[in-house]
């Protein structure tokens, strides 16, 4: 496990592995370097693989008066590019991850040539919509989290075990893909020095229902669009996105929901090696 210091005085972790040209892995919102475990064996024969946890996620340290936006978090992965001297980059990136495969694309598109964008989380017209979707538990807290100030703070230090064990089985279609030990190494965060200003701010920061044309249309870089059958975007936002990134069509994953790496790790593998 390596570390990579940021502008703002913290740093996130990363892990290297594998032979051949860099590929890159960004997780989804509330997730930690763990997530990429099940995928990572089948891609290190093919690829060095960058496997990296997003800004303040996981055990990364959060900075308060950081304001964690696609900006920073874009920035972040560019200057670790940079510094790293990676070129001829593929990055696959999940959910908000997916997100970021576009804008570190277009702030650095002379060191990526293709991304893969599974499940972007990118349709969200208020606090945690999307996550809202997965069941009535999701729902039912994340109604409650983006309420102002001191009554959503209060339902945002409600996350424990039980909770996050319902909300990532909301997210997937196969429920044994979310194990408790997963579960435990995510609730591990949750005693992390400013955690719940990190997960709110995060989920404010990425309500990019009005912003996607903007966040896509400098896109030149060659990208494929996966979403999982079961995700929790609808029909019609996959195909807003779609449109948005001047393609004619994207891929699904059957029996896949929201939580690919998680749940598909195979499916995932073969269409980055393909």
């Amino acid at each position: 496990m390596n570390q990579f210091n940021l502008s703002d005085n913290t740093y996130f972790k990363y892990t290297v592995s594998g032979q051949g040209p860099n590929l890159l892995l960004l997780h989804t919102i509330r997730n930690r370097i763990e997530y990429y475990e099940r995928i990572l064996p089948l891609l290190i024969k093919k690829f060095k693989v960058f496997c990296i946890e997003l800004p303040g996620h996981g055990d990364s340290p959060i900075n308060k008066k950081t304001n964690y936006n696609i900006e920073f978090i874009t920035n972040s992965i560019v200057e670790f590019i940079d510094q790293k001297q990676l070129d001829h980059i593929t990055i696959a990136g999940e959910s908000i991850g997916a997100v970021l495969a576009a804008t570190v694309a277009i702030k650095a598109p002379s060191k990526v040539e293709k991304i893969y964008c599974f499940n972007p989380y990118d349709y969200d017209t208020k606090f945690g919509e999307g996550v809202s979707r997965g069941n009535f538990i999701s729902k039912f807290l994340f109604l409650h989290m983006r309420l102002p100030l001191g009554i959503g703070y209060f339902f945002s230090k409600l996350e424990c075990f039980p909770i996050l064990w319902v909300i990532f089985r909301g997210g997937v279609f196969k429920k044994k893909s979310i194990t408790k030990s997963y579960i435990s190494s995510l609730a591990r965060s949750i005693k992390k020095k400013h955690f719940t200003y990190h997960e709110r701010n995060i989920f404010f920061n990425f309500i990019l229902s009005s912003k996607k044309k903007e966040i896509y249309n400098n896109l030149k870089t060659d990208v494929n669009l996966i979403y999982g059958e079961h995700d929790w975007s609808q029909n019609s936002e996959r195909e807003e996105t779609m449109k948005l990134l001047g393609l004619n069509t994207f891929e699904v994953m059957k029996d896949t929901g929201h939580f690919s790496f998680l749940e598909s790790p195979m499916k995932v593998a073969e269409l980055i090696k393909a």
